[in-house]
């Protein structure tokens, strides 16, 4: 997982020094793009695999704000988790990426009981995230994750971090 970190880090290095510099045409180039992604990772609190899809929409021309919607799977030993959260995310350097953190709605289902004959049930929350967005307008973009969900009245709060992969739906 590290060794993982440490390259998708370097892949997104070069993107991310390049968000420091300002546009050199001077003008707007239109709309940041949506993209559509994939992301592995790990929750630290349930000590499981974690498998989502997110896809990230710009709100402002700049893309330093977008909204996140994403789904995730925990694969538990026996049980899977099932999670939903919908984000706004303030991005450092807009559509080059840069660091970018933010907050929502966050649902998880589970059982959060080890009672036997226990039925799942859907919980609300809050959820904040915490990354670094690398890559640019037509071309694939990378992010590593932290992710934390507060659930209500539970001792366990996911925690996630996570390495992805973004594909822009336009150019």
């Amino acid at each position: 997982m590290l060794s993982g970190l440490v390259v998708l880090v370097t892949l997104a290095a070069p993107a991310l020094a390049h968000a420091q510099q300002p546009d050199q045409s001077g003008s707007a180039a239109g709309w940041a793009p949506a993209s559509l992604g994939v992301r592995l990772g790990f929750d630290q609190a349930a000590r499981g695999e974690v498998i989502g899809a997110q896809l990230r929409v710009p709100v402002l021309p700049s893309g330093r704000v977008e909204l996140m919607p994403s789904g995730d799977v925990t694969f538990l030993t026996g049980l899977r988790d099932y999670g939903f959260n919908l984000d706004a995310v303030y991005v450092s350097g807009g559509r080059r990426g840069g660091i970018y953190l933010g907050g929502g709605l966050a649902l998880r289902n589970s059982l959060f009981t080890s009672e036997p004959d226990a039925d799942r049930e859907t919980k609300t929350a809050f959820g904040a995230v915490i990354g670094v967005k690398g890559g640019g307008p037509g071309r694939l973009g990378t992010q590593v994750e932290f992710r934390w969900i507060f659930l209500p009245d539970d001792d366990y709060d996911p925690r996630t971090i996570s390495l992805g992969v973004n594909f822009p739906l336009w150019r």
